[in-house]
């Protein structure tokens, strides 16, 4: 961290609490316009909101082409599918049994 950011820090903290509110506000704002350029300003108003379409296009999210690209490895090979599926039920019942 640099001196500089210190010291802005140290002066942010002395600032009464709606003040450093606004600065938060100030600052997300700015770095909402440098991380999403594509998309208008964000406001309060929902209608005003992007599509999910804008969104989905800014994100870059990328469809999945090959199901295999989902698989992983981390599934215990002496645990089936039917023992974490008989372990959620049992944790079900106790919930049940504590409310």
């Amino acid at each position: 961290m640099t001196q500089e950011l210190q010291t802005l820090i140290e002066k942010a903290r002395k600032m009464p609490p709606p003040e450093q509110f606004e600065l938060l506000i100030s600052l997300s704002r700015s770095l909402y316009r440098i991380r999403y350029p594509k998309l208008p300003a964000a406001t309060a108003d929902f209608k005003k909101s992007p599509s999910i379409h804008e969104l989905i296009q800014n994100q870059e999210t990328k469809p999945v082409t090959d199901i295999a690209n989902l698989a992983a490895d981390f599934w215990p090979e002496e645990e089936s599918a039917d023992d974490i599926i008989g372990y959620i039920y049992q944790q079900r019942r106790e919930d049940r049994l504590k409310s």
